[in-house]
């Protein structure tokens, strides 16, 4: 997809300068089949983590990718991922929220043009802010981003537009290499609890139920 028209407008008054966004992410999950990845899938994945310094490919903080294969949850559940066309990395769907969208309508959105699933919000499990990302022609952006955890309703899993190169199920218990960010988001999304992490880079926020 296109950058969103109303950023293309600031972009003209602003130039490069930082922009504050909001983000949703969705982290879909579906009961554990057979079509899912495997695990030498995500050891493969080890192997191509270097598309992240490549000069085409967003800035992020200054994290390293971590290259190793990573268990987010019991391998019951399987997790949507997609790899993305800007780095090469796999992560969960994300998008930008149009002005006036609500995140979770966002969401469900960017799951179907994204990977062609359609999906159902069950919960928000994260609000989370990013790091400073340096996109590929200069753009300089922040996000305040919304997780929310979706169970998958419908749709074939496919690469649905030119943001990613490839969209697959992975197992929950042996997922690929991703951005600290990503895997931040899935292990929120798998935990299962009532109320949303808060988090801030490596902190979390103390939330106290009501």
């Amino acid at each position: 997809m296109p950058i969103p028209e109303f950023i293309v407008e600031l972009r003209k008054k602003i130039g490069h300068d930082p922009l504050w966004l909001v983000g949703c992410t969705a982290v879909v999950v579906r009961a554990h089949a057979d079509d899912a990845a495997r695990r030498a899938d995500a050891e493969a994945a080890c192997e191509t983590v270097g598309t992240a310094s490549d000069p085409n490919a967003p800035r992020v903080g200054l994290g390293a990718v971590d290259a190793s294969v990573w268990q987010a949850g019991d391998g019951s559940e399987d997790v949507l991922l997609v790899r993305r066309a800007d780095d090469g990395l796999w992560a969960p769907v994300t998008g930008v929220v149009d002005p006036g969208e609500h995140p979770a309508i966002a969401a469900v959105r960017e799951t179907f043009e994204e990977a062609r699933v359609e999906a159902e919000i069950e919960r928000l499990a994260q609000v989370h802010v990013t790091d400073e990302v340096t996109h590929a022609n200069g753009d300089r952006a922040q996000y305040t981003g919304l997780v929310f955890r979706c169970r998958a309703i419908g749709g074939s899993v496919g690469v649905g537009d030119d943001e990613s190169i490839d969209a697959r199920w992975w197992p929950s218990d042996a997922m690929p290499p991703m951005r600290q960010v990503h895997r931040d988001a899935i292990a929120a999304a798998l935990r299962r609890e009532a109320l949303a992490e808060l988090r801030v880079g490596d902190s979390v926020l103390p939330v106290v139920a009501p």
